[in-house]
């Protein structure tokens, strides 16, 4: 019985966490999606403008997958 309960236990905390970690990326890639496409709009000007373009668009594209 102990043993049936430490399994279900482990797979509610693993269910809960991979649904929280969904989440927060979705709350993620929204937040990306949306820098990005504001500098899409109107692009930087300033070296340190266009190094963070840069580096939004690859977290949008390698880490996150966001469309």
């Amino acid at each position: 019985m102990a043993l049936l309960f430490a399994v279900l236990t482990g797979a509610a905390s693993m269910a809960y966490s991979n649904r929280a970690a969904a989440a927060l990326e979705r709350k993620w890639c929204d937040l990306l999606s949306t820098f990005d496409d504001a500098y899409r709009e109107t692009p930087p000007q300033t070296p340190t403008g266009k190094k963070i373009a840069d580096r939004l668009r690859e977290l949008r594209g390698q880490r996150f997958n966001c469309p």
